[in-house]
């Protein structure tokens, strides 16, 4: 049971904290989509607000779960692979926009301006963010299927 309410709990805790932390690097770099020039503040506020306190809850919650996990569980493989899945797909999606922009700009399809950096800015930083998302729950992923599979 204690290990169900620590699954569920770092599972949403760790989906809001991504989001939120996405919205962070946007809203520095002023490009949140939909969101008016002058608001752009209020998100960052907000999005940093959320990652306070949602960074923490999933990092105590996360370890009690990696500790009483079967991780050979389908449970435990699904929740790997979603966030596995998910900063594999935003590393790719985010990344590829990311280098698009710069080669606009290194081609002169598009100027060095101030909306051009903070796009780039944002747009690094959430990839770089996906890539941890990736790497971190893709390595905990292959390394409890190779012992599921031996």
């Amino acid at each position: 049971m204690f290990t169900r309410y620590s699954i569920t709990v770092s599972f949403i805790a760790l989906a809001v904290a991504y989001g939120s932390s996405l919205l962070v690097g946007w809203s520095l770099a002023q490009q949140v989509p939909g969101v008016r020039g002058e608001d752009q503040m209020l998100v960052l506020a907000r999005s940093a607000a959320i990652a306070v306190i949602a960074w923490p809850l999933w990092f105590v919650h996360w370890r009690w779960a990696k500790r009483d996990w079967l991780w050979e569980s389908s449970a435990a493989q699904y929740y790997l692979a979603f966030f596995t899945i998910s900063g594999l797909i935003a590393s790719v999606w985010i990344g590829a926009q990311f280098l698009t922009r710069i080669f606009e700009v290194l081609f002169g399809a598009r100027t060095l301006d101030n909306e051009t950096m903070g796009y780039l800015l944002g747009s690094l930083w959430s990839t770089l963010f996906s890539l941890w998302l990736w790497i971190y729950h893709g390595a905990i992923w292959l390394q409890h299927r190779r012992r599921v599979a031996a």
